[in-house]
């Protein structure tokens, strides 16, 4: 992937789970929903940053 996809992706990602966020807390008042939400997000997060460091690994590699 790209790093400007992956930026876009990163960018959205945080978006919705705000949007989401405050859809739970705000009109259902359901702290579970917000606690599986975030440790939803936080999982997708590393893995997302596990794949950015994987390119970023692998151009290194490239340069030797």
């Amino acid at each position: 992937m790209d790093k400007k996809v992956l930026r876009v992706l990163l960018i959205l990602i945080v978006c919705v789970v705000l949007v989401v966020s405050a859809v739970s807390v705000f009109i259902l008042h359901s702290e579970h929903l917000t606690g599986v939400l975030y440790g939803a997000v936080g999982v997708g997060l590393f893995m997302l940053l596990a794949k950015i460091l994987t390119m970023i690994q692998k151009e290194g590699k490239q340069d030797d």
